[in-house]
C-alpha cells in the first residue's frame, strides 16, 4: 500500500491507497482538465482504471 503509515498514539499501522488507485487519481485529473466529451463521470473513472491498469502492467513487466 502507498503511503503507509504509523500512528504511535494508537499503535496502529495505517494503510493508505494502493498504487493503482493512486494512478486512477491522477489519469482522472488529467481525463478531467482535457475536456474529452465522456458520457458520464463513471465512463472517465472507468477509463481511468483501465489506463493505470495498464501502466502497472508495463511497469510490472520491466
Amino acid at each position: 500500500m502507498y503511503p503507509v503509515s504509523y500512528n504511535k498514539e494508537t499503535d496502529v499501522i495505517v494503510e493508505g491507497m494502493t498504487k493503482r488507485e493512486y494512478f486512477a487519481i491522477m489519469i482522472m485529473q488529467g481525463l478531467t482538465v482535457s475536456n474529452f466529451p465522456f458520457e458520464d463521470v463513471y465512463q472517465k473513472a472507468r477509463a481511468a482504471v483501465l489506463e493505470a491498469d495498464a501502466l502497472i502492467d508495463i511497469l510490472a513487466s520491466e
